[in-house]
């Protein structure tokens, strides 16, 4: 078998050879020695990476282009799926012009009004991350820390999609923001995050990040808006609530955009009293006339995103 493997004789077979050999040995040394393995149960998932990127390169690139395989990777090449414990955001209302240059070229800002576009902060503790259709205990638990621009994009087809483009993505795993930054183009970074709840606070902070929110977690019957928030309404600010149904990332070089589709149920969410925050990256965008907007929390919803699609701008 090694000296098969080795010489590379038929490459079909011996592909699929060297994916049933990689998982099988991996399953086998989960059942029986699991205590001993340096990565625990991430083992499997590793493994079944490997297998993976084997047969993509293998199977589903063409020849000219197995070169760029890796790149090719970052562009959201399998569905996700996880579970919302908890997604708390808070959105921001800035004069639209000081957020385009924020947004590449292919992109439109959301606008409330046309005077308003928005910067969306969201904090989610996120369980059993993982690639669609592998068992739970596969999956990454950690938390997110995403900074989000609301934005409008037009396919080539004239469909207006409305979503959201990435411009900082921070986790307290590091195994998180590894595999993050293999799959996607969000640029992870790691941080420490702790969340603590008390005498009705929820708590929110980093101290690396130089990054604090906290909000009323109590029952309150009444909520008003934010003051000076440009909506008149909770149900007109639930508009630029987020997450959004879709996500793009642009390639500058060749105009490409990709496309990523999230899929949610039962996404009711709740708004909630901001006591305090303080957040250092807001800060750094120098940003004038910034105002909190709205705030809402979601809680304990299943959520997937499709495989990444890809399409040139015009």
């Amino acid at each position: 078998m090694a000296i098969w493997i080795i010489t590379g004789y038929k490459k079909r077979p011996n592909t699929i050879a060297q994916i049933i050999l990689v998982i099988s040995m991996n399953i086998l040394e989960f059942i029986m020695a699991q205590e001993l393995l340096l990565w625990g149960r991430l083992n499997l998932l590793f493994a079944s990476l490997f297998a993976f990127i084997v047969y993509y390169n293998q199977f589903i690139l063409k020849k000219n282009q197995q070169q760029y395989a890796l790149p090719t990777l970052k562009n959201h090449p399998f569905a996700v799926e996880a579970f919302f414990e908890s997604s708390l955001v808070l959105t921001f209302a800035v004069p639209k012009e000081q957020l385009q240059s924020l947004i590449p070229e292919c992109l439109e800002l959301d606008t409330f009004k046309d005077k308003y576009a928005f910067l969306a902060i969201a904090m989610v503790k996120t369980k059993k991350l993982r690639p669609k259709g592998l068992p739970e205990f596969m999956g990454n638990d950690f938390f997110l820390i995403g900074y989000r621009i609301f934005v409008r994009y037009t396919t080539l087809k004239g469909k207006r999609l409305r979503g959201l483009y990435i411009i900082k993505s921070e986790t307290d795993k590091r195994k998180m923001a590894f595999m993050g930054n293999i799959f996607t183009h969000y640029d992870y970074t790691t941080t420490d995050i702790n969340q603590t709840i008390k005498n009705d606070v929820n708590e929110i902070v980093s101290i690396d990040s130089n990054f604090k929110i906290e909000i009323n977690n109590a029952e309150i019957e009444i909520i008003n808006l934010p003051k000076n928030s440009p909506f008149e309404n909770w149900k007109e600010a639930r508009r630029f609530a987020g997450p959004l149904p879709f996500t793009f990332t642009y390639n500058k070089e060749n105009k490409e955009v990709l496309i990523i589709e999230g899929v949610r149920k039962n996404w009711k969410p709740m708004p909630v009293k901001v006591i305090d925050y303080d957040i250092a990256f807001l800060k750094s965008l120098k940003l004038k006339n910034v105002v909190l907007a709205n705030a809402f929390i979601i809680k304990n919803i299943p959520y997937y995103w499709k495989k990444g699609k890809k399409e040139l701008w015009k």
